[in-house]
């Protein structure tokens, strides 16, 4: 219910996704070379969503829409691979029906969560939000994303440190900033 209650995007919100969108399209595939149309899309959306949407409560250093376009890009190489390998998984950010379910309200249709890429980055942002809400730091809230909240608070500090998917959510981030820094 709490989600439900998170900002709905205003009139000026949505004219500067239209605005973010069409110069994607004007970008075309410049913006990050070797990405495709609809990967420059996924950034310039995460990167929208991220930084206008959810990121106000949480802390800056956390640095909300770096870090969603890097896990939409270790989910999914930002949007290229539409369904997990468990079969489970869909779309954008590799959600699951009930994660969708938890961050949306309402279930969520597998076919839906897998082909519209805007609502699937939208949940992705709203449960990643929510895992660093929940879980108090940056690294958790990440480990959360991946593996749900009862591992990421059941992990030691020595597990955390040594987290494979943490090391390349951190790695993936840089690169996220050399994209988001040639879309500016």
């Amino acid at each position: 219910m709490a989600m439900r209650r998170g900002r709905r995007m205003t009139a000026g919100l949505a004219a500067g996704v239209l605005g973010m969108l069409l110069m994607a399209a004007s970008l075309g595939a410049q913006a990050g070379a070797d990405l495709t149309r609809q990967q420059n899309w996924a950034v310039l959306y995460a990167s929208v969503v991220g930084s206008s949407y959810y990121a106000d409560p949480l802390p800056e250093d956390y640095d909300f829409r770096l870090t969603l376009t890097a896990v939409l890009t270790q989910e999914s190489s930002l949007c290229h691979h539409k369904r997990g390998l468990d079969k489970r998984s869909y779309g954008c950010g590799q959600l699951q029906r009930r994660t969708a379910l938890l961050v949306h309200g309402t279930p969520v249709a597998a076919h839906k969560l897998q082909h519209d890429d805007a609502l699937n980055i939208r949940l992705a942002a709203r449960y990643l939000s929510y895992c660093m809400q929940q879980l108090g730091s940056w690294e958790r809230g990440v480990i959360c994303y991946n593996r749900g909240p009862y591992h990421a608070r059941a992990m030691t500090d020595a597990e955390v440190a040594t987290d494979a998917y943490l090391r390349s959510i951190r790695r993936r981030k840089q690169e996220a900033h050399a994209l988001l820094a040639k879309l500016s």
